[in-house]
């Protein structure tokens, strides 16, 4: 399957926030522009969804998404696709997903060291 996404995704345990309920849901992965709830809700693709996204030790994000699909039945939950964040959040979000990024950087090259320390070894 070729993965025609614009923007690199992240995996993350991020909690999303629906006002309609009091729980917490969370977040798969995440991107500039999209993210996988991890969910029951049946909420129909091309919906337009409220919801916030809580950045931990920064606070809330409010945003809007479409639905665009329900993932699977071995991993169930909403794809959406960012559509709004208010323009005074949109800085502490570019900011958190480049953190992100780097976080993500950091993973690849311990792995790497890791492996390079095993081969090193044998």
């Amino acid at each position: 399957m070729i993965d025609l996404r614009r923007f690199p995704r992240c995996i993350t345990r991020l909690k999303a926030y629906f006002p309609e309920d009091n729980k917490s849901y969370e977040i798969r992965d995440i991107s500039y522009k999209g993210c996988f709830i991890k969910t029951d809700k049946k909420i129909s693709t091309k919906r337009l969804v409220y919801f916030e996204i809580e950045i931990p030790d920064v606070g809330l994000i409010p945003v809007y998404g479409v639905v665009i699909h329900h993932g699977t039945q071995e991993r169930p939950g909403l794809g959406i696709e960012i559509v709004d964040i208010d323009k005074n959040m949109l800085p502490v979000w570019s900011y958190y997903l480049k953190a992100l990024s780097y976080i993500e950087e950091a993973k690849r090259a311990y792995k790497r060291a890791l492996e390079e320390e095993r081969s090193e070894k044998s």
